[in-house]
């Protein structure tokens, strides 16, 4: 069962509201009430009240979970309790002879108090944030323990009753006007927005349809308004607690949904251009409260954007055209000025987390690194800014010829014969471990590989242990650093398949690249869609409910047509 509320946050687009199982300060698993905003650097990670079920002598009770995508039911064999998002950020909550119990696990300045319009209202001060409960058909308090200046033990219950709504609205600063609809309302509107949402979809594999609802409901469920620093609607990587937008992993996401909504495809590159440094640098993420730069990530939107140009040309709408050419060519220029000495060397990445790679073997020594991914993105850069988006003459040639000569320092610097190998900058006569998938990445560079080249990377890779029975290790199995759960050093993870596939197509390799396919989609549909996956069992690793990964399965899917495995 791949909808496992246990791993599967329950939310809504455009909300950051959200229902999850995570653990408790004493480390013991519970359902939690959260708003998903402020990043992944917060310890509450948006946690605000912790959820108990209540049987008709007030007793708690646990019970057993049922998800859907505009759903969740807690059901027990006396009652149950539903939940369903309505409009803005409001939980309706319906149940049947079952109580709710919400205790608030906050900060310093936490309270409960009574409006003078006669309305309960809760302050979470540390989630900057205030919920209104409302219930009809039963008992509701709410109440805490007065100490000084603050509450503590804040808590709303809905006590059990044969039948029973209630709502929670979730605001800032003044309550919504607009008074909360009936939960029948509010499931009406959710389930009418998804099954819009999933209309406009790639259509499921034979065999693989749980898994395709699963990649659809998280691409649309992981999706955040635009509020404070996000700029755009932003597809978080995930409602557990990657809750950023990076800055690669957001062009994965943008080509997930291109083909179902354009225009959020677009946004998903631009609400990371949107904060581009006047150096051409990308932030390392963006969430409504925060971005960073003491990192960067690798710059594949070129490629993206093209691979989304090549399956849909309407999508390079005049505006959208200057905007990207803008902010590529700053891109490519930033890596250009900034990460090499001069003309003559490669741009180099300073830090794992700068390549995405977090903690991959050819930055075991530090950095800076020349690593073949690199040179290879910027190529793919500005072949998009010569063929795709600018109208400039001298530009195109301009571009073309940063392309050749990027192309040249990279044989020049990482071809040792039979290989592309990652160097240090500071040691660029000794080659770095040699047994990471990134060494493949030149495979996208499509005929500009000599034939030799090209035998001898499709041999490495048939034959270096990269390929399982599960796809493609990021660290060779054969590898004395390959870890199974190592992150970057031997799972499985859905971008750099994808990259590799692309790589293999553009050599002229279908069948091996229907085949990496072919596995990548059996695994999910096996194990769900986690941010990466154990290369030789398939089991999810670290984040069960990834979107990059959600974005890959669909596109991979796609490419074999219908058919199932």
């Amino acid at each position: 069962m791949l909808f496992d509320f246990d791993r599967i946050p329950f939310s809504r687009a455009d909300r950051f509201l959200t229902l999850s199982r995570m653990a408790d300060g004493d480390g013991q698993r519970a359902t939690w009430l959260r708003h998903v905003s402020g990043g992944d650097e917060r310890p509450s990670l948006g946690r605000l009240c912790r959820l108990s079920f209540l049987d008709a002598e007030g007793r708690t009770i646990e019970p057993r979970y049922r998800l859907e995508p505009t759903r969740l039911i807690a059901e027990t064999d006396g009652g149950e309790v539903e939940f369903v998002i309505g409009k803005g950020e409001t939980l309706h909550i319906r149940g049947r002879s079952l109580g709710l119990l919400l205790e608030l696990k906050g900060s310093r300045y936490d309270y409960a108090f009574r409006t003078p319009a006669g309305e309960d209202c809760v302050v979470a001060s540390g989630e900057n944030l205030k919920i209104r409960p409302v219930a009809s058909g039963t008992a509701l308090d709410v109440g805490g323990q007065w100490r000084r200046d603050h509450a503590e033990d804040v808590f709303v219950r809905f006590h059990p009753a044969p039948a029973w709504e209630g709502s929670l609205a979730l605001f800032e600063v003044v309550p919504p006007v607009e008074r909360p609809s009936s939960f029948d309302a509010a499931r009406a509107d959710a389930e009418a927005d998804f099954a819009d949402w999933l209309r406009r979809m790639p259509k499921a594999r034979a065999g693989e349809e749980e898994v395709h609802r699963l990649a659809c409901t998280l691409l649309w469920a992981n999706r955040v308004p635009p509020r404070g620093l996000l700029t755009r609607p932003s597809i978080y990587m995930s409602k557990n607690w990657m809750i950023n937008i990076w800055s690669w992993d957001n062009a994965f996401s943008a080509l997930g949904v291109h083909r179902a909504d354009p225009e959020l495809a677009f946004d998903q590159f631009a609400a990371i251009f949107d904060h581009q440094h006047e150096s051409g640098c990308l932030p390392d993420f963006v969430n409504d409260r925060h971005l960073l730069f003491a990192f960067t990530k690798p710059p594949v939107h070129g490629w993206a954007v093209r691979l989304i140009h090549e399956d849909n040309p309407a999508f390079l709408t005049p505006e959208r055209r200057r905007y990207l050419a803008r902010a590529i060519a700053a891109q490519v220029d930033y890596w250009l000025t900034h990460t090499r000495a001069d003309e003559e060397g490669l741009p180099t990445y300073f830090h794992g987390n700068d390549s995405g790679w977090d903690n991959a073997t050819f930055f075991a020594e530090g950095g800076p690194v020349m690593s073949p991914d690199l040179p290879v993105f910027l190529i793919l850069a500005c072949d998009t800014l010569a063929d795709l988006l600018l109208d400039e003459p001298d530009a195109i040639d301009h571009y073309r010829q940063k392309a050749e000569t990027l192309l040249t320092l990279l044989k020049e610097w990482l071809w040792d014969g039979e290989q592309f190998r990652a160097r240090l900058l500071s040691d660029p006569d000794r080659a770095l471990p040699g047994q990471s998938l990134v060494q493949f990445m030149p495979l996208l560079l499509g005929s500009r590989l000599s034939s030799s080249m090209k035998r001898s990377m499709m041999a490495c890779l048939q034959e270096g242990g990269f390929i399982t029975q599960r796809g493609l290790a990021t660290e060779s199995t054969q590898s004395p650093h390959y870890e199974a759960d190592g992150y970057w050093r031997g799972p499985i993870w859905a971008p750099t398949t994808l990259l590799v596939w692309d790589g293999l197509r553009r050599q002229g390799e279908t069948g091996l690249a229907d085949e990496i396919a072919r596995r990548f989609c059996r695994m999910a549909a096996e194990n769900g869609l986690a941010e990466n996956f154990d290369a030789q069992t398939g089991r999810g690793l670290r984040d069960p409910a990834f979107a990059w990964t959600s974005a890959a399965y669909l596109l991979l899917a796609s490419s074999l047509g219908g058919g199932g495995t």
